[in-house]
């Protein structure tokens, strides 16, 4: 027969190419092998280059010759040639890749897709390769761990946590350099957790994350001999402050999932490479920094029993605290790595916890990033928990669980327990690959001088733009509490000297929260005062008077004779780390020390009296409260930047921050720190306080001003009936700034079911919000848009009926509006 080229052909030459073997056609009522042939002719296609028909002719004859084969076995047989010709293509294919690259491998090429590489790396990469990279070397575990090197494929060593194994960021005052043996130079220290959050800015702070990622790169390809990697690390601490004693309560961004989770995405974003704070995408496709946030899910005190506690928790706060806000981080493409919690959730350790890591985790999020431990709870799963009987097991159930890394060296044991069947390759190959996965976005694998951010210089360390950020951020963090008889600002034309007292006026200490980075200065607010002071030409005079620490080595004379002498009066006091830490929680909300003795005495000189409260959660007097005679403001532990405070005590900028958490009056108010229930009377945080039996002495998301808001109208919802929960509403409200100062000011929307009868379910939640600047007599309206169906729980709420959604706090109601749904409508 007559080939497709016209050339006479016999059975040993080789015969036409073809592109594709379509035979699960054949009519077996012809001639076999004229049939193929015949095939091939009509389909006018041809083989790859290198494969010839010969391959399948040949093959096809011996099955074939002198049988009536049936169908099926054709079938049968070509599912095993086509794999043989595909390997072959694929092996020339990978051959001629090789031979035009520059890379030894493919998953070296940053020109391929991240699956590729990874599928590339992975067939590479021998077991106990695999292991090593799956745990970290204690005794470095801030810079690149040797045993995650693979020297065979130019492989350097890595550390999953870079940044001194605790860059918290913007968390608890660390951006950079956090650890004491970290030295790469100075840097911008910003506020730590609940002073981040209490600015309520959410643009700003993706500004702040957008700083912190800068310098971190800068260091990186720019200090020689850095000490870490500064390309990953161990980010903000997301749980929800729930009890104020918690010693950890500093590093959060409060007691509201909503705010947390705005928060938290904001500085996630800016710190991980996003050009704009809306975009869904990396500008440049790559990680700038891969943040690894803290701790999933239930870590929320008592803190010195950590290790071995067993948080009983139910279903629903589960599901309506602790879960959303790491869900919002997923839908917004906002994390990279997730740390497992340190203690148990309802008897199973969180590092070993199946339902949250791979549960709720993988298969109802999708979550492709990795998981790793803290550095210890590994070994607690056998040693604190006895939830296994050996060691082995413990890091075989912890791997199996969806805890893909180690922060310490149990997961060495993984060969053991992999030969003694405790746990398989397969799941081993599951963990590292995610890992790895992470590696490929931040470009860890790319060749030298190809990352996008390696060009930042070195100049934008510590640069006046960043120390103008950072004042920018403690300005917006202040919170006034409260300000009779305008006390505040100081009034320069009537004050020729200024007193300045307390403890924590010049002391650093409670600028920076347990690990931080070092500024090229730290401004104390003493500092800042002394040189506002100078420009209006006021004297001042300081001593601390009192102590935080205890009442016998108190200088009230002294105090009191300066105070006396003055014209104004500021006390700066409040905590320090060694009162709210790791390991440490408080007993109380009072002022420590002597300090509240000092404030009485000072108070009875009937002097203008401001008191300015460093801490970084809860400080309750309620007898400055009602006294209502001195002006009182509250700031976290503040970074660099005292300088902001005195330029708002001078009144050249004015209070914007608000409450992260609810202050409440005393600890009788409050259940047991290590009862998790939220909703058991009186109930935790605003969510579900009974502001009845509990009042706060100041509630979430409270905040004065210097200058005076007032709201035009009523909240507008439009519409305000539906009888669809998909229907797109919004809320408007008109607000005026009637001055005196240009300022900012913070519009909370909140939502409650008044009718509800679920329990489980929040009283009142923050729906959203946004922070908005008037100049003086300036008018605005502002608008929120939602759905029903958007709003949390509300598939389990009082549907149909009312909503009832307000502008102000979650106390107090500035501007109110009711929205109906009924069905029948």
């Amino acid at each position: 027969m007559k080939p497709q080229n016209g050339k006479q052909t016999d059975d040993n030459q080789n015969l036409p190419i073809i592109e594709y073997a379509h035979l699960t056609t054949l009519d077996l009522t012809k001639s076999h092998l004229d049939y193929i042939e015949q095939f091939l002719l009509d389909t006018k296609t041809t083989l790859p280059s290198n494969v010839h028909l010969s391959v399948v002719y040949q093959a096809l004859r011996k099955v074939t010759q002198n049988l009536k084969i049936k169908m099926k076995w054709i079938i049968a047989t070509l599912f095993f040639i086509l794999p043989i010709i595909y390997i072959t293509f694929y092996m020339y294919e990978y051959h001629k890749y090789l031979c035009k690259s520059n890379y030894d491998y493919p998953f070296q090429d940053p020109t391929l897709p991240t699956d590729i590489r990874l599928d590339n790396l992975m067939s590479l990469l021998t077991p106990e390769e695999k292991i090593n990279m799956l745990w970290m070397d204690e005794a470095t575990p801030d810079g690149e761990s040797p045993n995650l090197a693979v020297p065979r494929l130019n492989i350097r060593g890595y550390s999953w946590m870079g940044q001194g194994y605790v860059y918290r960021s913007a968390s608890n005052g660390c951006n950079i350099n956090c650890y004491s043996h970290v030295i790469d130079g100075n840097v911008s220290v910003l506020p730590q957790g609940t002073g981040i959050a209490s600015t309520w800015n959410k643009n700003l702070i993706f500004q702040s994350g957008i700083m912190v990622s800068d310098e971190s790169m800068a260091i990186h390809y720019n200090y020689k001999n850095r000490s870490v990697d500064y390309k990953t690390g161990a980010s903000s601490v997301i749980n929800i402050a729930r009890d104020p004693r918690w010693g950890r309560v500093p590093e959060t961004y409060g007691e509201c999932p909503i705010l947390t989770g705005e928060i938290a995405v904001a500085f996630n974003k800016g710190i991980m490479g996003y050009a704009q704070l809306e975009d869904t995408q990396l500008e440049y496709g790559i990680y700038k920094v891969s943040p690894i946030m803290r701790h999933f899910i239930d870590y929320d005190g008592p803190d010195n029993g950590r290790f071995s506690f067993n948080a009983i928790i139910s279903d629903a706060d589960i599901r309506t605290t602790y879960l959303p806000v790491w869900k919002k981080l997923i839908d917004e493409k906002a994390i990279v790595g997730i740390m497992s919690g340190i203690s148990a959730v309802n008897g199973i350790p969180s590092a070993a916890n199946k339902y949250l890591l791979n549960d709720v985790l993988r298969n109802e999020w999708d979550f492709t990033g990795y998981v790793i431990s803290d550095c210890d709870p590994v070994g607690d799963i056998q040693r604190s928990f006895h939830y296994t009987a050996t060691l082995e097991q413990a890091v075989a159930i912890s791997v199996a669980s969806g805890n893909d890394i180690n922060c310490g060296p149990e997961f060495k044991l993984l060969h053991e327990a992999i030969a003694h069947g405790f746990v398989n390759l397969d799941i081993i190959n599951s963990a590292i690959s995610r890992g790895l996965r992470s590696r490929f976005v931040s470009g860890n694998f790319d060749p030298i001088g190809t990352d996008p951010y390696s060009f930042i210089p070195y100049s934008v360390v510590d640069s006046l733009e960043h120390k103008l950020l950072t004042k920018q951020v403690v300005s917006e963090s202040i919170v006034l509490l409260q300000n009779p008889k305008e006390i505040l600002p100081f009034d320069m034309t009537k004050i020729k000297q200024i007193a300045v007292i307390g403890p924590s006026s010049d002391d650093i200490s409670v600028q920076a929260h347990t690990y931080h980075g070092t500024p090229s200065k730290w401004i104390t607010t003493l500092d800042g005062i002394q040189s506002m002071a100078l420009k209006y030409n006021v004297s001042v005079v300081h001593t601390w008077g009192a102590s935080r620490r205890n009442t016998s080595d108190e200088d009230f004379a002294h105090a009191l004779a300066l105070s006396d002498e003055s014209d104004i009066i500021l006390f700066v006091g409040g905590l320090d780390e060694s009162f709210e830490e790791e390991d440490t929680d408080r007993n109380t909300l009072e002022l420590p020390g002597g300090q509240f003795e000092l404030i009485r005495l000072i108070m009875k000189l009937n002097k203008p009296f401001a008191i300015l409260i460093i801490s970084g959660s809860p400080i309750s007097e309620p007898f400055i409260v009602s006294e209502n005679q001195a002006a009182l403001l509250w700031i976290s532990y503040f970074g660099q930047s005292g300088d902001a405070i005195a330029e708002m005590l001078f009144g050249l900028t004015v209070p914007s921050g608000c409450l992260p958490f609810t202050i409440p009056i005393d600890t009788s108010q409050m259940l047991p720190i290590d009862d998790y229930s939220m909703n058991k009377s009186p109930g935790r945080t605003y969510r579900y306080l009974d502001y009845n039996k509990a009042p706060p002495l100041f509630p979430f998301g409270f905040g004065l001003s210097y200058s005076k808001f007032a709201f035009n109208s009523k909240l507008i919802i439009f519409p305000n009936k539906i009888n669809n929960l998909d229907i797109d509403i919004t809320a408007n409200i008109s607000i005026i700034n009637e001055g005196p100062f240009r300022a900012q000011f913070v519009l909370q929307l909140y939502y409650e079911f008044p009718n509800s009868t679920v329990i489980e379910l929040p009283i009142r939640e923050l729906l959203q919000f946004t922070k908005i600047t008037l100049e003086n007599n300036e008018q605005t309206t502002s608008s929120f848009t939602f759905r029903v169906r958007t709003i949390p729980n509300s598939n389990r709420q009082q549907i149909p009926g009312i909503i009832n959604f307000w502008i102000g706090n979650s106390r107090d109601r500035y501007a109110q509006a009711t929205l109906v749904v009924d069905f029948d409508s």
